[in-house]
């Protein structure tokens, strides 16, 4: 009876290292990969940014050509936030009030 334990033991001893050393070579190959994924997200980013850009001055446009229709709704003026990012990373909040055309 105490070999069938120690056999037992054994194996799940052998098991639990099995384990150890799949997921420890697992992760070793993973950390090798993990910089050449950084550099190849970049250009990705850059090509986000890009289109970020793009769909920024679209919305400048399309605000300017919204405020330059007429409308006349009876109201004495319009309030707008206008916000902005500076270079340093602080956003800038003004509201104003735009009087009617």
């Amino acid at each position: 009876m105490d070999s069938t334990v120690a056999n037992a033991a054994y194996g799940a001893n052998t098991f639990l290292w099995f384990c150890i050393f799949a997921f420890g070579l697992i992760l070793s190959i993973l950390w090798i990969l993990v910089p050449f994924a950084v550099f190849g997200i970049k250009g990705l980013l850059r090509r986000i940014a890009r289109s970020l850009e793009v769909i920024e001055k679209q919305n400048v446009d399309l605000l300017a050509a919204w405020r330059d229709t007429p409308r006349d709704y009876g109201r004495a003026g319009e309030s707008v936030v206008y916000r902005d990012v500076r270079p340093d990373g602080t956003v800038v909040r003004e509201e104003r009030v735009v009087p009617p055309r």
